[in-house]
């Protein structure tokens, strides 16, 4: 099918050069931006028995501060909110566990985070979030 206002076939060839990419970049599907971890769980957050101090943040790194332990312990985390999943890998150079990876089902409220752990092989870990944590920084609510 010709088009009336296309005359030359050099215009038709120049048409076609920009359309045809115009088309397929439209039908091409994206790979979605991942998103930014979800927010119930950033911030910090203390121990109640020890004082040591566990924080999440919005680029998906986390840092254990342990009492007695000089360094932090630092990672990265994702935490699935509809299943409660948090998952936590430690890097290599942390003070302890370096590459352990940790798997946790949570419950979050405004002032606490409960840890139930399904797979850790930190230790200290571990036992850092099966006690109680309480929101360092509560949310306020207008």
């Amino acid at each position: 099918m010709a088009m009336p206002f296309l005359r030359r076939p050099s215009q038709l060839l120049a048409a076609s050069s920009i359309a045809l990419p115009l088309l397929a970049l439209a039908g091409c599907e994206t790979t979605p931006k991942s998103d930014a971890p979800e927010p119930s769980v950033l911030g910090s957050w203390r121990v109640a028995s020890d004082g040591s101090m566990v924080s999440f943040t919005a680029t998906g790194l986390y840092t254990m501060v342990l009492k007695g332990q000089q360094r932090p312990v630092v990672g990265s985390f994702e935490f699935d909110p509809k299943s409660g999943t948090l998952q936590l890998t430690t890097r290599r150079e942390s003070p302890v566990c370096g590459d352990d990876l940790g798997t946790y089902q949570v419950s979050v409220t405004d002032r606490t985070l409960d840890a139930r752990v399904e797979r850790d092989t930190c230790e200290i870990r571990s036992k850092t979030f099966a006690a109680p944590l309480e929101r360092a920084n509560p949310i306020q609510r207008r």
